[in-house]
C-alpha cells in the first residue's frame, strides 16, 4: 500500500459570526409530526427511497433492513445475512434506487494445515488439523438491495483487526466506506471503496492510535474527501487541541493531498458529517461546555461561515445551509427560544451564516437522530426521546 503523504496541514479556529446590526428576529416553527419508525435500540439508521422509508439496524442480535410508507406500513423486510454474526451501521440509496448497507461481521477463518511428517493416531477419524476461528467483527460487510427486490446480495472484505464502518458515499462509479478500526497502539481511521459488483480495493489507513473518519464524499474525479477527528500527529504536525477535527483530501490514487485541521487549545473536537456542499458539523467539547459547529467551507477547505451552538453535541447538516442539532440554551436571534432541556432545532442560514429559519420538535422529543431531504417526502427531521425514533416534516 502506497505510503500516505500529507502535504498541507492547516489550523483553523471557528467561532460565531458576528454583526455590529441588530439581529433580525425570527420565529421558531414547530415541525409537523409524521410518524413513530421503531424502537431506538433496533435503529441504526434511515433513509428515504421515494416514497418509502428504509430503515435499517440490528434486533435480536440480527442485522435487518425494512421498507414502510409515510404512514408506517411496512412493505417488507429482510434479514441481512442470518449466517453471520454482523451488524448494520450505515447506508445510502443509489440513483437507480439500490439500498446498500454496511456494516462488520465475523468471519470464521481456518487455521493452516501444519506441516507434520508424522502420521497421527487417529482412530476416530477426526479432522485435527483445521479449527476454525471466531473472529470479532473483524471484516467489512456490505449489502445490495437491487431495486425491486428484498433479497441482499451480500459482499464481505476481511481485515487484520475489528473494524466499524460509520458512513457510506455512492455514486455511479462505486462506494466508499469510513470508519475506525483497532490498532495495537488505539485506533485509526480508514477508507475503503469498492465498484458496483462489491469487488473492494485496498484499505487506506490513517493515523494510527486516535483517529477516526466520520464521513465522506466522492468526487466525479475520483478524488474523496474524509471527515472525523484525530488527537495524533498527522503529517508530522502536532496535536493542537485535546482533539482536532480533520478534513483530508484523497486524490483518486488514494493519496492524500491535503489536511485541513480544526483545532482549539484545551478542547475536543470533531467533525461528524459533511454535505456534498462541504457543510460540516461536528462538536467542540471544553471544560463542561458542549457545542455544536456548524461550517461552510468553499472547495479550496477555506472556511466561509461558522456558528456554535450550545448542544449536546450531536450535530446533522444538509445540503449547504441546513443544520439539526439539539439545543440547550437562548439563541440571540430566536425569538423566545429558551429550552429547559435539550430540544432538536433545525436551522437554515444564509448565505453569510445568519439564521434565517428555524424549526423545532415537542419537548417530549429531546434528541436528534438524522435529517434526510426527499424530493417525494421533503425535509424530514428524525428525533428520540430515548426509546422511539420518529420522523417530523419541515412544512
Amino acid at each position: 500500500m502506497k505510503k500516505l503523504s500529507l502535504l498541507i496541514i492547516a489550523s483553523l479556529i471557528v467561532s460565531t459570526p458576528t454583526s455590529t446590526a441588530a439581529l433580525k428576529q425570527i420565529s421558531v416553527k414547530s415541525l409537523t409530526p409524521l410518524i413513530t419508525i421503531a424502537p431506538i435500540s433496533e435503529v441504526s439508521g434511515v433513509l428515504a427511497n421515494g416514497l418509502q422509508l428504509i430503515i435499517f439496524g440490528n434486533r435480536e442480535d440480527q442485522a435487518y433492513v425494512r421498507a414502510i410508507d409515510s404512514a408506517g406500513k411496512e412493505q417488507w423486510s429482510a434479514a441481512l445475512s442470518p449466517e453471520l454474526d454482523s451488524i448494520a451501521t450505515a447506508g445510502a440509496v443509489d440513483s437507480a434506487g439500490n439500498i446498500w448497507i454496511a456494516g462488520s461481521a465475523s468471519l470464521e477463518r481456518v487455521n493452516p494445515t501444519p506441516v507434520d511428517p508424522l502420521v497421527p493416531i487417529n482412530p476416530d477419524g477426526v479432522d485435527g488439523t483445521k479449527e476454525a476461528i471466531a473472529n470479532n467483527l473483524d471484516a467489512v460487510v456490505l449489502w445490495k438491495i437491487p431495486t425491486g427486490t428484498s433479497i441482499p446480495l451480500t459482499y464481505t472484505n476481511q481485515q487484520e483487526s475489528a473494524v466499524l464502518v460509520n458512513a457510506i458515499a455512492l455514486d455511479n462509479v462505486g462506494i466508499s466506506l469510513v470508519g475506525v478500526r483497532a490498532t495495537d497502539k488505539g485506533s485509526s481511521g480508514f477508507l475503503l471503496s469498492a465498484d458496483s459488483s462489491g469487488i473492494f480495493t485496498a484499505l487506506i489507513k490513517v493515523g494510527s492510535q486516535t483517529t477516526e473518519l466520520s464521513s465522506v464524499i466522492r468526487y466525479r474525479d475520483g478524488s474523496k474527501m474524509l471527515i472525523g477527528s484525530s488527537s495524533e500527529s498527522l503529517g508530522g504536525k502536532k496535536l493542537i487541541g485535546l482533539a482536532d477535527g480533520v478534513i483530508i483530501r484523497v486524490d483518486s490514487q488514494s493519496v492524500v493531498t491535503k489536511v485541513v485541521r480544526s483545532s482549539e487549545i484545551k478542547a475536543n473536537r470533531s467533525w461528524s458529517v459533511a454535505s456534498s456542499s462541504l457543510l460540516l458539523g461536528g462538536s467542540v467539547i471544553k471544560d463542561s461546555k458542549i457545542q455544536s459547529a456548524v461550517t461552510k467551507f468553499s472547495s479550496s477547505l477555506a472556511p466561509q461561515w461558522t456558528s456554535r451552538f450550545d448542544s449536546t453535541g450531536t450535530t446533522f447538516t444538509s445540503g449547504a445551509n441546513r443544520a439539526l442539532f439539539a439545543s440547550t440554551s437562548t439563541i440571540a436571534s430566536l425569538r423566545g427560544w429558551a429550552p429547559k432541556s435539550s430540544r432538536p432545532l433545525l436551522l437554515t442560514f444564509d448565505t453569510k451564516g445568519l439564521i434565517s429559519e428555524a424549526y423545532s420538535a415537542p419537548v417530549k422529543h429531546n434528541e436528534v437522530f438524522g435529517l434526510i431531504e426527499s424530493k417525494e417526502l421533503g425535509l424530514l427531521v428524525l428525533t428520540t426521546n430515548g426509546e422511539v425514533v420518529s420522523a417530523f416534516q419541515a412544512k
